[in-house]
């Protein structure tokens, strides 16, 4: 999974807390920058951004002039992480800190730039990868989570029989019809690839397996295209982890539930099932 050390500008320019404010502006121009963090003896202790220097004379300090409110990252965390940081604290910059080092900074529109890479143009769903995001979430929190994955049946006779256009337009409404499903913070959809959409929820067995169902009906009521017929096939797993467990240990659990209920989808499928369940697994 693309981490913030992926994005990250490393060894960005930095000033002292004893720069003046006209340094910065000199720096920000010829580099075409908008925030600088301060380091005083290579600890990081403040970063001034174009925002400061608006409202400060040339002549004065960084020091004051500069925020001393850094908000930091580690390079491991992901991209999603960062931009709820950069969300709930109103920022538009993040230093990234290792081992009590700067290590680098991520600025919004990088971030914003590569989470774009990261939804599907048809749908407007996130891919797979937020998907993994949020699962690990809930593993890094102690909460069980539930997997579930749904595969339309017949499609590619469809999209043979129909062409590409009815095809598209079939996947664009199988989105937003899931997607007015989704209970926010609970539910997390995804479109997992080609005809296949995922969905990660907090929600105890028997909720999920509600959500399920509603899924799956959703897509019988839905008026298509010259009244195509789409229908499809559920596959649910759920586990939970200690939050103890270590971060190879979630990951491997993630693709454990993922991969479970992608199985448990295609066994549904191949015995005409509308929805499987392979249960609650042991992680």
């Amino acid at each position: 999974m693309i981490s913030v050390k992926h994005i990250m500008a490393g060894q960005p320019i930095s000033v002292t807390s004893d720069d003046s404010v006209r340094r910065v502006i000199g720096l920000m121009e010829q580099f075409r920058i908008g925030g600088l963090p301060v380091l005083d003896n290579q600890q990081l202790v403040g970063i001034i951004t174009s925002r400061d220097v608006r409202r400060s004379h040339p002549n004065r300090l960084v020091a004051d002039s500069m925020s001393t409110k850094v908000v930091t990252i580690e390079p491991h965390f992901s991209l999603w992480q960062a931009k709820k940081l950069m969300d709930d604290h109103g920022v538009e910059r993040l230093v990234v800190m290792e081992a009590g080092a700067m290590a680098g900074l991520v600025t919004k529109t990088d971030l914003i730039s590569e989470l774009g890479k990261h939804v599907d143009a048809l749908t407007g769903l996130y891919r797979s990868g937020y998907l993994n995001h949020k699962a690990l979430e809930l593993l890094d929190n102690g909460q069980e989570m539930v997997v579930i994955f749904l595969d339309l049946n017949h499609f590619g006779k469809i999209d043979k029989d129909f062409g590409h256009v009815i095809g598209d337009e079939i996947l664009r409404q199988t989105g937003q019809v899931l997607k007015d499903l989704m209970e926010n913070n609970r539910d997390y959809l995804c479109r997992y690839g080609g005809d296949e959409f995922a969905v990660v929820t907090s929600k105890p067995w028997e909720e999920a397996k509600k959500l399920a169902q509603e899924m799956i009906d959703a897509l019988v009521s839905q008026a298509w295209p010259q009244n195509i017929e789409v229908t499809g096939t559920v596959g649910m797993a759920g586990g939970r982890l200690g939050p103890d467990a270590s971060d190879r240990n979630k990951i491997c659990a993630v693709s454990t539930l993922i991969n479970q209920a992608s199985l448990t989808s295609t066994r549904a499928k191949k015995e005409g099932l509308p929805l499987g369940e392979a249960g609650w697994l042991e992680l």
